[in-house]
């Protein structure tokens, strides 16, 4: 079996993606299964990327099936006793993935990240809270982090430290425990795919681990914010992923309520705004049709 399997799902991310694999590529001590699942990008540059990385196992989806069913179309395809989900919009230092292997190699029941640093050197911050009633907006998010002492501040200076959940643009775990999870829910075609997944992780006692000591760069959203018609989309499934775990993770009036607050509170604001921009506008016309 081998050691480390890489799945990464692309469209239209040519340039950053050749960035990744060069990363990869480059890496040392580690010669990892890298595979790329290309969700229709429909633009006719796959058939160069396959010449220049004959190394990579290329998987071409008919459509494009969004993150959590092309990454189970690649964890099916993969071998590793390791799977790492990474997006196309990364970059590894040298020797990072082979570090990380050593350091979790004799740690279970974990699903692990690393540090996230932006094209300016910025700490993404690259996981979170639950989401729940504390946790629903920024400024409750701060209160509750306050309140706990788990200020991003603080827990950034820890070596490493366990978040409710990480980002699934670098998340890597034992194929035995994607497999114990059920892998990505599919019902997310983007965003929250990967709270989700932790979320489930833990009725299994699988945790999480992040370290602050490794890094990647990633990008942030390349393919999300191409053009202005992706970035609406997107941006309004953020909306309806949010609304999606809230009705999988809770139950009655609880339920209810939060649904509530997330779409009224996103109405009142898109609405207020749009007066005044293009995109608040579109993206109002988006939702009210959920």
């Amino acid at each position: 079996m081998t050691t480390l399997s890489i799945i990464i799902v692309n469209y239209k991310s040519w340039e950053h993606l050749s960035i990744c694999l060069d990363s990869i590529q480059n890496q040392k001590k580690i010669n990892p299964e890298i595979i790329v699942l290309d969700n229709n990008s429909n633009d006719s540059k796959i058939d160069n990327y396959k010449s220049k990385y004959n190394r990579v196992k290329w998987i071409e989806n008919p459509k494009n099936y969004g993150f959590s069913r092309a990454c189970n179309i690649g964890a099916s395809n993969a071998t590793g006793k390791w799977l790492l989900f990474l997006n196309p919009d990364t970059k590894i230092p040298n020797n990072c993935l082979d570090v990380l292997l050593n350091r979790v190699k004799n740690i279970n029941n974990t699903i692990f990240s690393i540090k996230q640093l932006d094209n300016k050197n910025k700490n993404t911050n690259a996981y979170g809270i639950f989401l729940n009633l504390y946790s629903i907006n920024g400024i409750l998010r701060f209160i509750y982090r306050l309140i706990f002492g788990i200020s991003k501040n603080k827990i950034n200076q820890k070596t490493s430290f366990s978040p409710d959940w990480i980002s699934g643009s670098f998340l890597l775990l034992r194929q035995s425990d994607y497999i114990k999870i059920g892998g990505w829910d599919e019902d997310y075609w983007m965003y929250y795919e990967d709270m989700d997944i932790c979320k489930r992780a833990r009725s299994f006692k699988i945790h999480t681990l992040f370290f602050n000591d490794l890094y990647c760069y990633h990008y942030h959203g390349k393919s999300s914010r191409k053009d202005f018609q992706t970035k609406i989309n997107s941006k309004a499934e953020v909306i309806k992923s949010s609304l999606i775990y809230i009705n999988k993770h809770f139950d009655g009036l609880y339920a209810r309520l939060l649904c509530f607050i997330i779409f009224s509170s996103k109405i009142i604001e898109l609405i207020t705004l749009s007066f005044f921009l293009k995109e608040k506008r579109s993206l109002l016309k988006k939702i009210l049709k959920f």
